[in-house]
């Protein structure tokens, strides 16, 4: 597992951040996050089975790039609102396949990853790049109206 605080331009974070937080930016609605018994939540997605399906996808060929992606599996954004208590998802792997997951953290907030039993804080402009065979569950946060990650499942050069 690596982690890389400030992994984004400041520039370029702000304005990614601040088109996610557009009342104008399309959220869709689900009903859970992994099994039945999660929550609802928000999403938008940028690629799906490896094809781009999202007007957004400016904001995400940059950081394709810096991560040495060869090629996007699926990437998106993930709006959690909050539930006044912590609510851990069903610990789940994003593929199928062996490529690699990383998770970028868009605003601050008390809400968490757990990955291989360790806490990894959500801090605005923080990734977590680990491999996709690796069980994870995100926690939501109460001390923010939401958290918002980008979701990255891709092969990079070493894939």
């Amino acid at each position: 597992m690596v982690i890389i605080k400030n992994f984004l331009d400041k520039k370029f974070f702000n304005s990614f951040f601040n088109d996610l937080n557009s009342s104008s930016f399309p959220w869709f609605f689900r009903d859970h996050q992994v099994d039945d018994y999660d929550k609802p939540y928000f999403t938008h997605s940028f690629y799906n089975k490896r094809v781009t399906s999202s007007g957004f996808d400016s904001h995400i060929v940059p950081i394709l790039e810096k991560l040495k992606c060869v090629q996007p599996v699926e990437i998106r954004a993930n709006l959690v609102l909050n539930y006044n208590k912590h609510f851990t998802s069903a610990f789940h792997t994003d593929t199928k396949l062996k490529c690699k997951t990383a998770i970028l953290y868009m605003n601050n907030c008390d809400g968490y990853t757990i990955i291989d039993d360790k806490e990894v804080k959500c801090e605005k402009n923080k990734i977590v790049i680990f491999d996709s065979t690796i069980k994870h569950a995100g926690v939501s946060q109460t001390n923010t109206e939401k958290r918002i990650v980008l979701n990255l499942n891709y092969f990079d050069l070493n894939e």
